[in-house]
């Protein structure tokens, strides 16, 4: 099992007031939960020691990966796969599959980052780590980029279907998965063109909309991107993960980063959405609660 070394700053009064009722909230799940919350150079972590189970929050990684790539080859998004009918799993999450059947096609490496974020699809991923880079090669190059690099990614969406006790190898801390999603959204990290669609896919996410975005309402001014992750039950019947890192900006332009992971959870997955709802509600409304 992976385990990480939790490192943090020293806390105000109002960070540990926080920090004591996101405990509250851990120590009530029939699971371990894990909390990172990073803004402005405060940061309030839960449980950041334990090495949680990305599920397809990697793919959020693999997406710079790839833009980095592109990046070194001086290509594009818009570059051109050719793709067999073959190379396509017709028994996993992929809403691509209503677009693509059953025959060879040709997809841009664009299109498929977003099938990849945007609705969490397996095939899309499998394919960017096949033709694009590896799950290694990802690892290294989102530590070269990551400010927090407390994560290991090792196998792919087909690897983890295959063997499910994998997932527990792809795995993070809360706090560097916070970490990265707040400088893809105020850091350059990859070219211009490639990051920008990341972080439009990211607001735009379709899974788990009742996870971490249910602390804001439509129209209400704030930005919000996220990526979840989630599937699969271990040998004693509990989910090994069920998780959401998210991006928050105020209409004030104030902003921060929240990382919820549930790891061996007894429970359902409605159950687990309900925690990682309730404390992005609790980190929300403390969060506006206090004017810089």
């Amino acid at each position: 099992m992976c385990v990480f070394t939790s490192c943090q700053k020293a806390s105000s009064s109002s960070d540990s007031s926080l920090r004591d009722k996101l405990y509250a909230i851990a120590d009530s799940v029939p699971g371990v939960v894990g909390i990172a919350f990073v803004s402005d150079g405060d940061t309030v972590t839960v449980n950041n020691g334990v090495a949680y189970p990305m599920m397809s929050v990697f793919k959020l990684h693999q997406s710079l990966a790839v833009g980095k790539v592109l990046e070194l080859n001086g290509t594009g998004l818009d570059s051109i796969l050719s793709i067999s009918a073959g190379e396509l799993d017709r028994e996993t999450w992929s809403p691509m599959l209503k677009k693509y059947i059953d025959k060879d096609f040709t997809v841009t490496v664009g299109e498929l980052v977003r099938y990849s974020l945007v609705s969490s699809d397996n095939n899309a991923s499998n394919l960017l780590f096949s033709h694009i880079v590896s799950p290694v090669e990802t690892d290294g190059l989102v530590k070269s980029l990551a400010m927090d690099t407390t994560f290991h990614i090792r196998y792919s969406e087909a690897d983890m279907k295959q063997n499910h006790s994998l997932s527990y190898l792809n795995c993070t801390s809360p706090l560097a998965a916070a970490v990265l999603i707040k400088q893809v959204f105020n850091s350059d990290l990859v070219c211009r063109a490639s990051q920008d669609s990341i972080k439009s896919a990211l607001t735009v996410v379709t899974t788990g909309q009742n996870r971490l975005g249910a602390a804001v309402m439509e129209g209400d001014g704030v930005l919000f991107g996220h990526k979840t992750g989630s599937g699969y039950r271990n040998d004693v019947g509990e989910l090994i993960a069920h998780n959401d890192v998210g991006y928050f900006r105020l209409p004030d332009g104030r902003d921060y980063s929240l990382a919820v992971f549930i790891r061996d959870f007894n429970g359902s997955e409605d159950e687990a959405s309900a925690v990682i709802a309730e404390i992005s509600k609790c980190v929300y409304n403390d969060f506006v609660g206090h004017e810089n």
